[in-house]
């Protein structure tokens, strides 16, 4: 659930801690679990440069989630008193295509129901509307690093909601900060003018003729310039991101002063085996359960895919590029019809060499056991017996090893019984005991059988005698204790 701790000071519930003119640069570079941004802890390099020039500067590099919003509050209550406002932010940026998200350092992969860990562009863009004709937001991302988070969320800036009396300059982050220490940070510079002769710099909202930051003035809102009719459809192509969007807009403005890039970017999907691989696989329109199969069947070869969901993550893009490396594809990460086909055949052959292989192992293993058996218990001795027991407790044979031990102890047993010369006046008297005891041996009829054998066990196990069933000397004189001593 998103905070809004930045919405309270946009509110003015805070007290304001830097009058006049207030900047605040944040760059972040390293993500815990997205790859680098290049140069994009570059843009603080230019607080000096900015303090020189008037500003109260704040600054972050490759801060986590905490520090970036108390920054951007204390930004935010900069923002009441100040006269010019620049707020400077170069890393990652997510967005459904109407909001935009800033990620933090320590951002997970982003969903429409979990950005913790990003704060909102459009609420910096509210805290720059308190100086209108003198704010500046500036944005340095990888323009040509979009990818995908699902169906709603995509890497980049959306169609953003510019306030009235705001500038926003946006590029690759080896760009902004040159516009910092070159533009912004320089008196007198006329902002504009020099976005206009800097082709890797674009610009949105409030775009006068110039626009020059000047100390301690507050510059009057003009009306809103007539804007290129061809921005509105180049931020559509930028957001879609296609090359048949690129191609209508050439085809539709071909005077723009974005026809160059859109080309160029035309020319990088066009080219890029990353981008032509992502889209065969979207075209295969995979159900879960195939994406299941395939995680199953990289499983089978041996790469981690972190798990068989049917969601192709981190893991899943990992272990499909490790397998085209071994074999002999190009690394995209993305799979196409040939290759899921040639996936599920290794697989299938490696699954039936695993089965083979266990088939072989458990004859193996049985073979040893029936080795083992010859030597030990098919002699048909006692110590044969436990000797098997011993190392082969649940092997083919351990069932009737144990069942001739039992016989073997039962008849000795019995022997000692029968040597008692136990007649039935008193087979009754015990049946009778083991009765009033709570034995329940059953009919007492003298005749020893099935339930009077149970109950003599089950009292020889609770008086701590050897539990046969049968009677010998030490149960018979324990059971005439016990009924002495009542």
């Amino acid at each position: 659930m998103l905070r809004f701790s930045l919405v309270a000071a946009l509110l003015g519930l805070a007290t304001p801690l830097v009058a006049d003119d207030a900047a605040v640069l944040i760059g972040v570079e390293r993500y815990a679990d997205f790859r680098r941004v290049n140069n994009a802890t570059d843009i603080v390099d230019a607080a000096e440069a900015m303090r020189d020039a008037g500003f109260a500067v704040r600054t972050l590099s490759n801060g986590d989630i905490s520090d970036t919003r108390r920054l951007l509050e204390q930004f935010a209550d900069d923002a009441l008193d100040a006269d010019r406002l620049v707020a400077a932010l170069s890393g990652r940026f997510v967005t459904d295509g109407t909001r935009t998200w800033f990620l933090t350092e320590d951002a997970d992969q982003p969903t429409p129901f979990g950005l913790d860990d990003a704060v909102s562009v459009d609420m910096i863009l509210q805290a720059l509307a308190r100086t209108p004709g003198q704010a500046v937001l500036v944005l340095g991302y990888d323009q040509d690093g979009f990818a995908s988070f699902g169906r709603y969320l995509r890497e980049g800036v959306g169609r953003l909601d510019v306030p009235q009396g705001v500038t926003v300059i946006y590029g690759e982050p080896n760009r902004v900060d040159d516009l910092l220490d070159d533009a912004l940070a320089v008196p007198g510079t006329d902002i504009i003018d020099y976005v206009r002769n800097n082709r890797r710099l674009n610009t949105l909202g409030y775009q006068p003729q110039t626009l020059v930051l000047g100390p301690g003035e507050e510059a009057p809102v003009a009306a809103r310039p007539q804007i290129d009719p061809s921005l509105e459809a180049w931020q559509d192509a930028l957001n879609g991101n296609t090359a048949d969007g690129y191609r209508d807009f050439i085809f539709s403005f071909p005077r723009s002063p974005f026809v160059e890039q859109a080309r160029a970017r035309l020319d990088s999907l066009e080219s890029d085996p990353v981008r032509i691989a992502e889209q065969g696989e979207a075209a295969l329109n995979l159900t879960r359960n195939q994406r299941r199969d395939i995680q199953r069947d990289l499983t089978q070869l041996g790469y981690n895919t972190r798990g068989v969901d049917g969601i192709f993550g981190n893991g899943s893009r990992t272990a499909i590029r490790n397998w085209q490396q071994q074999n002999g594809y190009a690394q995209t990460s993305y799979l196409d019809a040939v290759q899921i086909d040639r996936l599920d055949a290794q697989a299938s052959r490696r699954a039936a060499e695993v089965e083979a292989e266990q088939e072989r192992a458990r004859e193996e293993a049985e073979a040893r056991d029936r080795d083992y058996w010859q030597e030990t218990g098919a002699s048909g001795s006692e110590a044969g017996y436990r000797a098997y027991l011993q190392r082969y407790p649940e092997g083919l044979f351990s069932e009737e090893a144990r069942e001739a031990l039992a016989e073997d102890d039962n008849a000795e047993a019995r022997a000692r019984e029968d040597a008692l010369n136990i007649n039935p006046t008193l087979r009754r008297l015990i049946e009778s005991r083991l009765a009033s005891l709570g034995f329940d041996p059953g009919q007492i009829d003298g005749r020893f059988d099935a339930n009077s054998r149970r109950a003599i066990g089950r009292y020889q196990s609770q008086r701590g005698l050897t539990s046969t069933g049968f009677i010998d000397q030490p149960t018979l004189a324990r059971l005439l204790a016990d009924t002495f001593g009542r």
